[in-house]
């Protein structure tokens, strides 16, 4: 069983669909599908210790958070502009309220496993090393040659500087992913667990090492910025004052690297906060004022692409027809059909992207859960494991949640269920 479950981690980062025709076909579903797999594990196994299993209260409030949260997310979709979209997500994004309903069931079920078999949380965290190491080493070949996707299509251009697969040559390297962004996360939140199990004695030193030899050249050749700090955060706040000889020059590497791709990025001469914020600055902005239009219960689930189709500065819009994953159609006052185009699909902000999702109400009911897990975690004698999600709040800052990789930072408070430990290195 051990093994089962170090296979499914490892799948939840490496699995692609290379014949998919869409980019959540190819990178988006495989990874969730996977999730789903661990699941259907995880009540197999509680229900073959069903007469052991014991609902602790802290656990119930966790249930009751969750369900709070669903319900207004469910709320949310029942009043959206495009319900279908809010209930399944945007393609690429993936996080739709099914999605979340998913991470519920996946952090709920974790949760009470580890109480019964604390010894998989280790099958667990190794085979998400394990995934992050082979995602690390497919990132090098495509520094090499920005063509290679590991799709059916590689290598093939739809343009120029986009490949079949609708990836562009400014988006590589992607590992297994579809953009370098997501990959730098899950790198830096693997890189992070490597340290937490060497610490724990659960990855012995040679194979540590060895994880991080190859993962962090591998986030550096991504040049994200954001994955790169949320690793500096989460790395300070885990190792702290007690080996500052060793922080210091590596935060003072790490912030020049930091300094020399923002410098280097010129974008069309914008003032330096927005070339600092690759101009999400102009997405926050447009994300405060369509808050303020649907301030209590959002505009539904990834609700980004939906309020932004609804009011779009300078097009008078009657009616929007159709919302896709790139662009959408609407009626103008002439009563003319015409097609716009989508800025992006997320405000690339933790909070904005939640309140403009499920309102303001689902924002607070969604840092109530936050809190309660992440104080779960650091009140237990398995504290560490948070860092991961403290490097994850530091990534969405500017970047955002998505089906891809968000598995990573609530697995990390499952962990919680444990009740001690185990101390079980090789």
């Amino acid at each position: 069983m051990n093994r089962i479950y170090t296979l499914l981690f490892s799948l939840s980062i490496i699995l692609i669909n290379p014949i998919g025709a869409m980019r959540g076909e190819i990178w988006t579903q495989p990874k969730v599908f996977a999730i789903v797999l661990i699941c259907i594990l995880n009540f197999l196994m509680l229900w073959e210790d069903k007469e052991n299993l014991k609902l602790p209260q802290s656990w119930k409030i966790n249930k009751l958070l969750w369900e709070i949260f669903l319900g207004i997310g469910l709320i949310a979709t029942l009043t959206s502009p495009f319900p279908w979209r809010s209930l399944f997500g945007q393609e690429q994004m993936g996080d739709g309220l099914l999605y979340w309903l998913l991470i519920a069931i996946f952090t709920l079920s974790n949760s009470l496993l580890l109480r019964l078999h604390p010894e998989l949380a280790r099958s667990q965290l190794q085979g998400l090393v394990i995934g992050g190491v082979i995602l690390a080493i497919s990132i090098f070949p495509q520094t090499i040659n920005w063509r290679i996707d590991y799709t059916t299509t590689s290598g093939q251009l739809m343009q120029s500087n986009i490949l079949a697969s609708t990836i562009f040559q400014n988006q590589q390297p992607i590992g297994l992913y579809s953009h370098r962004g997501h990959a730098s996360f899950v790198l830096a939140a693997v890189a992070i667990m490597t340290l937490v199990g060497w610490q724990w004695q659960w990855i012995n030193t040679r194979l540590a090492a060895t994880a991080g030899i190859i993962i962090i050249p591998a986030l550096l050749l991504t040049q994200t910025r954001a994955g790169l700090l949320a690793l500096l955060v989460a790395t300070i706040y885990l190792l702290g004052r007690k080996h500052y000889k060793l922080l210091v020059p590596a935060t003072l590497v790490c912030l020049l690297i930091i300094g020399i791709a923002t410098s280097t990025r010129q974008m069309n001469n914008l003032p330096l906060i927005k070339q600092i914020t690759s101009n999400r600055v102009d997405l926050w902005q447009m994300a405060n004022y369509r808050i303020t239009l649907r301030p209590l219960l959002g505009w539904g689930m990834d609700g980004f692409g939906t309020a932004y189709s609804h009011v779009r500065p300078g097009i008078k819009i009657t009616k929007v027809i159709r919302l896709g994953d790139f662009s959408f159609d609407y009626q103008d006052e002439n009563g003319q059909i015409k097609t716009a185009q989508l800025p992006t699909t997320k405000a690339h902000n933790l909070i904005l992207d939640t309140s403009l999702s499920v309102g303001l109400l689902g924002l607070a009911s969604y840092l109530a859960l936050l809190g309660w897990c992440l104080w779960q975690v650091i009140k237990s004698p398995y504290r560490g494991i948070e860092a991961v999600f403290i490097a994850y709040l530091v990534f969405t800052f500017t970047w955002f949640e998505c089906a891809q990789f968000t598995h990573l930072a609530w697995w990390s408070l499952s962990i919680c269920g444990m009740s001690r430990v185990p101390k079980i290195a090789p």
